[in-house]
C-alpha cells in the first residue's frame, strides 16, 4: 500500500496525469453509480427522493461558492506567488485562504440554520408539506459538508499544482467508497436519512486524508488571518465575480427543480436523476482535462506567454472534443435503454427509465460543447479576467429560465433539459467570441476544422445507431442481459465506425491519440506533442 501511495504521489506529466485522473474519475463514477443505483433500487422515485433532491440544493451551491469559486481564483494567484516570491509566501497564502474559508463556512452554516426552511420552500414551492419538512431535516444533516468540502477544495488545488494528480484521485475514490459503505450498512436502520449521513461520513474521511497529505507535501499551515495581504486581496478581487457567476449559474438547476415541483410527484427526482447521470459522465469524460488545463493555463499565464496559451487551449479543445462529441451522439439516441441498464431494478421500473432517459436525451447535446466552454472559461480565469464569464453566465441563466417557462408546458421535464442545453451552447459560443477579442485570436484555424471532422464522423455514427435501434430495439421489460446485448449491438460497432471515419478524414487528433497509445504499448518512441 505504501508503494502504491508513493507512486500516486509522484510528480506526473500531462500524459500520466491525464491517465491517473481519468482512471481515478472512472473509479469515482463507477462507485458513485453503484451507490446511486443502490439508492434508486431501495427508494425508487417518491416524495422522499424529491425531498433529498431539494435538500441537496443549498449544500451543493454553498460548497461551489466557497470551494469552486475560490479555487478558480486561487490557481492563477498561487502560480504567480510561487514563481515570484517562493514557497514560503505561497504557504502563507494557502493558510490565509483556509482560515477565511473556515470563517465563511461557519457563517454560512449559521445562515442556513436560521433561514433553511424558508429556502426549502422557495426551491420546492409545489411540493407537499411532508416533502418540504423532510427536506428541511435533511438539510441540517448536510451542513458539515459545506465546511469540510470548502477547505478540502483548496487543499486539492495545492496538491494538484504539484502535479500529484494520483493523490487527489485516491482521496476522491476513498470518499465515495466510505459513503457507499454507509449506505449499504445503514439503509435498513436509517431509512432515507442514510443518504445525507453517508455524504457527511465520506466528507469527513476525505477531508482528514487531504489534510494529512497536504502536510506531508510540506504545506506549512499558519494561523494567519490579516486580510490586508496584497496577494490575498487580489485573489478576493478575482473570486467575487466568480462567486456571482457560480451562484447565477446554479440558479439554472434550481429553476429546473422549482418548475419540476409543479409537475406530478417524483418529477423533481426525475430531473435530478437525469442531471446526476449527466454529471457522472462529465466526471469521467471532461473533468480530467479541465483539471490539467487549470494548472497548465495558470502556469503559462504567469509567464505572460499569450501565444503558448492559445496553442495550449487549441490542443485541449481538440483532445476533449474527440470523445465528448461522439459521447453526446450516443446518449441522444440511446439514453432510455442506457438508463434501464444502469438503474432499472427493485423499486425502479421501466416507467422511470422512460421518464429519466427522455430527459437525459435532451441533456445529451450539452456534452458536445460543455468541455470547450469550460476550457474557454479557465483560459479567461488564467488571464485574471472574471467579469466577462460572469456576465455571460448571468445572461445564460436568465435565458435558461425563460426557455424553461416556454418549454415545460409542451415537453415537461425534457423541456427543462433542452433549455439547459441550448443556453449552455450559446454561452460557449459567446465566450469563444470574447476570448478571441481579448487574446487576439484563439487559434480557431487549428481546432475548428478538426471539430468539423469530429462532428461529421459523429453524424455518421448517429445514423448507424438509429438504424441499429430500429432493427434491434431494446425491450425495457426484458432481462438485464438482453438489454445489454441489444445496446452493445449499437454502441460497440458505432464507436468503431466513428474512429474509422475520423481516420479516413485524416483527423490530427486521431493520429495524436493513436501515437500516444502506440508509445504506451511500445515504450521507447517519442511522445506525441501536447500529450506527454
Amino acid at each position: 500500500m505504501k508503494k502504491v501511495l508513493n507512486w500516486l504521489g509522484g510528480v506526473k506529466g500531462k500524459g500520466a496525469g491525464f491517465s491517473l485522473l481519468s482512471v481515478g474519475n472512472l473509479l469515482i463514477a463507477l462507485i458513485t453509480y453503484f451507490r446511486f443505483a443502490e439508492i434508486a433500487q431501495i427508494f425508487g422515485t417518491t416524495w422522499q427522493t424529491d425531498a433529498i433532491s431539494i435538500a441537496m440544493v443549498i449544500p451543493i451551491l454553498l460548497q461551489q461558492v466557497i470551494s469552486t469559486a475560490f479555487g478558480a481564483a486561487f490557481m492563477p494567484i498561487y502560480s504567480r506567488v510561487v514563481l515570484d516570491k517562493g514557497n514560503a509566501a505561497a504557504d502563507r497564502l494557502v493558510s490565509r485562504v483556509i482560515n477565511w474559508m473556515s470563517i465563511s463556512g461557519a457563517i454560512l452554516i449559521g445562515a442556513v440554520l436560521l433561514f433553511g426552511s424558508s429556502v426549502v420552500g422557495i426551491i420546492g414551492p409545489g411540493v407537499q408539506k411532508n416533502t418540504a419538512a423532510l427536506a428541511g431535516e435533511m438539510l441540517i444533516i448536510f451542513l458539515p459538508v459545506i465546511f469540510l468540502n470548502s477547505i478540502e477544495g483548496i487543499l486539492h488545488n495545492f496538491i494538484i499544482y504539484g502535479k500529484r494528480f494520483g493523490l487527489v484521485s485516491f482521496v476522491r475514490v476513498f470518499q465515495i467508497v466510505v459513503s457507499y459503505i454507509v449506505v449499504l450498512l445503514g439503509h435498513k436502520s436509517l431509512g432515507i436519512m442514510v443518504i445525507p449521513i453517508s455524504g457527511v461520513a465520506g466528507a469527513m474521511v476525505s477531508f482528514s486524508i487531504s489534510a494529512v497529505i497536504s502536510l506531508r507535501l510540506r504545506l506549512h499551515y499558519q494561523m494567519v488571518i490579516d486580510p490586508r495581504d496584497r496577494d490575498f486581496r487580489e485573489m478576493i478581487r478575482l473570486a467575487v465575480p466568480i462567486i456571482v457567476g457560480v451562484i447565477t449559474g446554479y440558479l439554472g438547476p434550481v429553476a429546473d427543480k422549482v418548475l419540476a415541483s409543479f409537475l406530478r410527484t417524483s418529477s423533481v427526482t426525475a430531473i435530478d436523476y437525469a442531471s446526476r447521470i449527466r454529471n457522472l459522465i462529465r466526471i469521467v469524460l471532461i473533468q480530467p482535462i479541465i483539471v490539467l488545463s487549470t494548472v497548465s493555463f495558470a502556469k503559462i499565464a504567469a509567464e505572460n506567454n499569450v501565444k503558448k496559451l492559445k496553442d495550449e487551449l487549441a490542443s485541449f479543445i481538440k483532445y476533449i472534443s474527440y470523445y465528448t462529441v461522439p459521447a453526446s451522439g450516443i446518449l441522444v439516441v440511446l439514453s432510455v435503454p442506457l438508463i434501464s441498464i444502469l438503474l432499472q431494478r427493485g423499486n425502479f421500473g421501466p416507467e422511470q427509465s422512460q421518464r429519466i432517459g427522455y430527459a437525459l436525451a435532451f441533456y445529451s447535446p450539452w456534452f458536445a460543447q460543455i468541455g470547450v466552454g469550460l476550457l474557454i472559461r479557465r483560459a479567461f480565469y488564467s488571464t485574471k479576467e472574471t467579469v466577462i464569464p460572469v456576465v455571460l453566465g448571468i445572461w445564460a441563466v436568465l435565458a435558461n429560465i425563460l426557455l424553461n417557462i416556454i418549454l415545460i408546458q409542451p415537453m415537461g421535464i425534457a423541456g427543462l433539459a433542452l433549455a439547459t442545453t441550448l443556453t449552455s451552447t450559446a454561452k460557449t459560443l459567446f465566450q469563444m467570441y470574447f476570448l478571441r477579442k481579448r487574446l487576439g485570436g484563439i487559434n480557431g484555424s487549428v481546432f475548428i476544422p478538426e471539430y468539423l471532422k469530429i462532428l461529421a464522423a459523429t453524424l455518421v455514427m448517429i445514423g448507424y445507431l438509429v438504424l441499429s435501434s430500429k432493427l434491434f430495439p431494446v425491450d425495457l421489460n426484458g432481462t438485464l442481459s438482453s438489454r445489454i446485448y441489444s445496446l452493445s449491438i449499437g454502441i460497440v460497432p458505432g464507436i468503431i465506425l466513428y474512429i474509422a471515419v475520423t481516420a479516413l478524414l485524416r483527423s490530427t487528433t486521431y493520429r495524436t491519440y493513436m501515437d500516444f497509445v502506440k508509445r504506451k504499448l511500445f515504450p521507447g518512441k517519442d511522445s506525441p506533442p501536447g500529450v506527454s
